[in-house]
């Protein structure tokens, strides 16, 4: 990423497509409401971590790494997201 703001936007960004795939698919779904509550909490959850943790860097690791590790732990937390909200939506 080229800078902190760039990071930031990414992360909202996807937070919000997860957030607007959710309730679209809860619209429709026959399932526990609070399963689905808690995906949404789930979601913005993940947006206020990993903005945060971009504000705040690891003292005593490199730049380089902390974003590169910050990077591979946010896509395989919101990978983990979009399992969860698929499986919900498909369990009837």
């Amino acid at each position: 990423m080229a800078s902190r703001k760039n990071l930031k936007k990414v992360i909202t960004f996807v937070a919000d497509e997860l957030a607007t795939e959710a309730f679209l698919l809860s619209y429709g779904a026959e399932g526990n409401a609070g399963e689905w509550v808690d995906l949404f909490n789930g979601i913005f959850m993940l947006n206020k971590e990993y903005i945060a943790r971009v504000n705040h860097v690891e003292p005593g690791m490199p730049a380089k790494k902390y974003f590169n590790t910050l990077c591979d732990s946010f896509n395989a937390d919101a990978k983990a997201l979009l399992e969860k909200m698929n499986k919900l939506a498909t369990a009837e």
